[in-house]
Parts: C-alpha cells; sequence; structure tokens
C-alpha cells in the first residue's frame, strides 16, 4: 500500500515536472537526487489527492527528492509527531525552501509549538535551528497568535541577537527570517510595534552602519503601512 502510495506520488510529480525550475535551482547550487521543479501551487493539488499519515510522510521525508520533503511537510498529522522527530525533521533540512515550508504546513500547527521554539532558538548547532524557529514565529504571529511570556521574552532578545550582534555571527537566512517574524508581531499592535524598534535604542552604533538603517527603516515603514 505504501509503495504504492509512493509510485503514484512519483507518477503525479513527473507528470507535473518543470525541467526549466530544477535547472535554475541547480544552477543557484539547491542540489537534490532529484528535483521535479513542481511549483508550489501544484504540490499543494498533489497532497489533497493522498490521505494524510505519519507512515507515508516518514517514507517521503527520508528521500533526497525536493517534492517529497515538501509533500511530507503536508502530509505529516500534527497531533503524530513527536517532539524528537521534530528536531531530528529540523536537523536534517537542506535548504531554506524546506524550512519555510516545514515551519508553515508542520512545526506551527504542532501542539507543543511553544517548547519547540525554546529548544530551537538556542540551538547553535543545527544550521537551520534558529532560522526555523524564526519561521515558526512569524507564521504564528501572521495568525495572530500568541505565545507564552517566557517564549515572547525570547523572540524578542534573540531577535536584537540575530541582528545586531555582529559577534554571533547570524547568517543571512537567519536575520531575513528574523526580519520577517518581527514584521508579523509588530503589526498585531501598537505597543508590540514600538516594542520592536525600541530595541534599536540600545545599539546606537550598529543604528549607525547602512544595514542597521536598512532594517531599522524596513520595520518602521512596516509599521506605519499597517497601523
Amino acid at each position: 500500500m505504501l509503495q504504492d502510495q509512493l509510485r503514484e506520488i512519483r507518477t503525479q510529480l513527473r507528470m507535473a515536472m518543470n525541467g526549466i525550475t530544477s535547472t535554475s535551482m541547480r544552477e543557484k547550487g539547491i542540489n537534490y537526487k532529484l528535483n521535479f521543479g513542481v511549483p508550489l501551487p501544484e504540490i499543494k493539488q498533489i497532497a489533497a489527492t493522498h490521505e494524510p499519515g505519519s507512515e507515508l510522510a516518514a517514507a517521503l521525508w527520508k528521500e533526497d527528492i525536493r517534492e517529497f520533503k515538501i509533500l511530507a511537510s503536508m502530509l505529516q498529522p500534527a497531533d503524530d509527531f513527536p517532539f524528537d522527530q521534530a528536531k531530528q525533521w529540523v536537523k536534517e533540512i537542506p535548504y531554506l525552501e524546506i524550512a519555510e515550508q516545514c515551519s508553515r504546513n508542520l512545526f506551527c500547527r504542532l501542539p507543543y509549538v511553544d517548547n519547540l521554539l525554546l529548544g530551537l532558538i538556542f540551538n547553535v548547532e543545527d544550521e537551520y535551528a534558529r532560522t526555523v524557529a524564526y519561521l515558526i514565529w512569524a507564521e504564528l504571529f501572521k495568525e495572530g497568535k500568541t505565545v507564552v511570556a517566557p517564549v515572547r521574552a525570547a523572540f524578542i532578545v534573540e531577535c536584537m541577537r540575530s541582528i545586531v550582534w555582529p559577534d554571533f555571527g547570524a547568517t543571512w537566512k537567519e536575520k531575513q527570517a528574523a526580519v520577517k517574524a518581527m514584521k508579523f508581531y509588530g503589526r498585531q499592535s501598537a505597543d508590540h510595534a514600538r516594542q520592536m524598534l525600541s530595541g534599536f535604542d540600545e545599539f546606537p552604533e550598529f543604528m549607525e552602519t547602512p544595514e542597521g538603517q536598512e532594517i531599522y527603516n524596513d520595520l518602521k515603514f512596516e509599521f506605519e503601512y499597517y497601523s
């Protein structure tokens, strides 16, 4: 049964494949064993034709195939995904797109999301751990959700650490994810917006750099637009 499902998915992907997209991704350094280049809307359509299940999702995830990993994030039931398995998936994320899809389709919906966030944001060993934490926060805040006080405090402090502290060595993708999460947090209320912007007051040297001015002005414009 499982092999039949996987065979059917392969057939669906082959019929929807886009060689131009997969070639473009490969030229940008995104190398999978197999990449059909299928656009996300079509991957969602394929996911809708299959019953979600942990066995199928696990089988999809273990393959080095772009679309399989994205489908795994769509077909894994959130209420049947152990904490240790979530951490293992984060360790195995190969590219930013997969981090985004897992955060949007699965991680933000997990019943233990607060504990997961605290585990990820203090994890500096796994390449995508902190980036995934910010992406999850962005999804939660975008949906108007709140997080418990310790998780909110960690979010505020760690955003500054990722963006402002040059010695911390945050990656570009981590900084971009942090800014994205800050935008959605600040959109929730005027108090949240002030909270985000006031955090930069303690770092005048960073604010004098082109990067600092760009990030601050980007956030300020965002909050004024949505106020």
